[in-house]
Parts: C-alpha cells; structure tokens; sequence
C-alpha cells in the first residue's frame, strides 16, 4: 500500500480562500524531508508474502515513489530474497500459524551516512472465524431479483474481533482497491459472541459493479462470487480503517488537518507490518431478470 502523500498545503490554500486573504501566498513544498515506508502483511494462507520499502515523496511530485533495497530484511527470523520486481519476498511455503507472534526487522542505510539503521514491527496472528455460509439476499419484493446482499454466516467469539472481507468473481480479485474492500469490528455492543448472518454493505450485486477508469465489472448468472472472511490483527485493522477514511476524503470541513496514515514500524518509519487469518466461502448468481447470461 503506498504512503498517502500528506494534505497540509491544500487545507492552508482552503482555508486562507475562506478567510478573503488578499496577499500572495506561497506553498513550498520541495524541502520536506522524505520518510521511510516500510509495508508487510502475512497470513494463515500459504505464501510467499512481500515486504516493500520505499520513501514518501512531496506532495506536488508527479512521480510514484520508488522502491529501495536493504542490507537485510526478516520475517520471524527468516532471512527474505529480494525480487527483481522490487520488493523483498518470503519462501512460498512460509505460513503464519494462529496466535503466534511474529517480527519484522529491516537493516538500512536510508540516510546514507554509512551507518545502518534498524526497523522493526511485531504482529500477533489471529484466530480464523470460519465462514460457514454465504448466501444472496434479494432486496426486491419478489425475493428473486437483482439487487442482492452478500449475507455471511459465522461464530463470532466473546471480545473485540477485527473482520475484513474480500470479494472474486471467477478467480478475479474485485477487492484490490482500498475502497472496494469490507472493514469492520464486533465488540460487546454489537452482536458479540454470537452466530451471525451478516451482510456485507460494500457490494451491492446488480447486473455490474463499479471498477477503475469509471468503466464497470459486468455480472452475469452462473458467475461465481467468492467471499474472504479476513479476521485481522488490531494493528492492521486500524490502518486499514484509517486508509479508508483518507481515500474518501471523509472529514469536517473545518476541522484540523489529519497526518498521513500511521502504523506500527519502530525507528521514525511509516507503515504497517500486519496479519490476518483467513477462510473462504463460493455463491453462484442465479438466473433472474437482472443478470443477463453470456
């Protein structure tokens, strides 16, 4: 996940606007000092997984940052290759096992100066919430037409779970925006502990869905959907839920400026090393008058 670049000068261009400033007003923004970004995620499927490092870059670059390499980078003390692709990667059997602590740990010279700085960042895996069914639930009167609801059926454990759910159709991974992924917590006051048919709001299944470029992911009957039922660390959870709110763009208009999205790597790093544990469950879209067949 990149580093979103921060949004300081916009709010004092905003607010100056507001206020009927009449006197020139320059923004500069080339000075600022780049951050380290260092972004790692694994789970209970099996891997590799990736490590990616990079540096932010300022606000008005029209450039995507680049990624960098380190002297060394480990997962639970596995020592990770770097990919020509440009991040660092875990061997293809690795997988991290339910309730256990693993460490990231990074050696690098980012400032150059000749000595190698340490970064590290710890996530606890968590348990898998199984999900048990997956069904579709038609918002029309007839019950057997489009739109439907994506209902998940699972045991939900006593204390605060962290859930993120991801959707496929036909193997394709609709979910790989930050926008068109499900987030979500369950907590004492809201159906804690208990069995739960819950339907996921992110998607609504009519005859398409929205996809990039303000073109359309067509359905059609027959098509199957898959659903990830992700029972997140509390970390990556947070960022995750931050991440959303940054791309919506969802705050006052007057108030303060939010920071970058913050995770948990030591050493003045910006990014996230999370987990989540995960399980999957397939429905097939039914013949109906909203959905035409190929």
């Amino acid at each position: 996940m990149k580093y979103a670049k921060n949004i300081t000068p916009f709010l004092l261009l905003l607010f100056a606007l507001l206020q009927g400033c009449t006197y020139p007003m320059e923004l500069k923004s080339e000075g600022m000092e780049p951050h380290l970004v260092i972004t790692g995620l694994i789970s209970t499927d099996p891997g590799p997984y990736m490590v990616e490092i990079s540096a932010t870059t300022p606000y008005f670059n029209l450039e995507l940052p680049v990624n960098i390499q380190a002297e060394e980078v480990r997962i639970g003390g596995e020592l990770l290759v770097w990919d020509p692709s440009g991040v660092y990667v875990t061997a293809s059997t690795f997988t991290a096992e339910e309730g256990e602590t693993y460490v990231l740990e990074v050696w690098i010279d980012f400032d150059g100066d000749g000595e190698i700085e340490y970064y590290q960042a710890s996530t606890t895996v968590p348990y898998i919430h199984t999900l048990d069914a997956l069904s579709l639930r038609s918002l029309m009167p007839s019950g057997n037409d489009t739109p439907f609801l994506l209902m998940a059926g699972f045991l939900d454990t006593p204390g605060e779970d962290y859930y993120g759910a991801a959707l496929w159709v036909n193997n394709v991974l609709y979910s790989n925006r930050i926008l068109r992924y499900y987030v979500h917590t369950l907590n004492e006051y809201s159906q804690d502990g208990e069995y739960l048919r819950y339907p996921i709001p992110e998607w609504i299944i009519t005859g398409s869905l929205v996809w990039d470029n303000e073109q359309t992911f067509d359905l059609y009957a027959g098509d199957e959907l898959t659903v990830e039922l992700q029972t997140l660390s509390k970390e990556y959870y947070l960022y995750l839920q931050q991440a959303k709110i940054e791309k919506n763009q969802n705050f006052p208009l007057f108030s303060g400026p939010r920071g970058n999205v913050t995770g948990n790597i030591s050493g003045g790093a910006l990014g996230i090393f999370g987990s989540y544990a995960s399980s999957r469950r397939s429905v097939t879209l039914p013949e109906c008058p909203g959905l035409p067949s190929r």
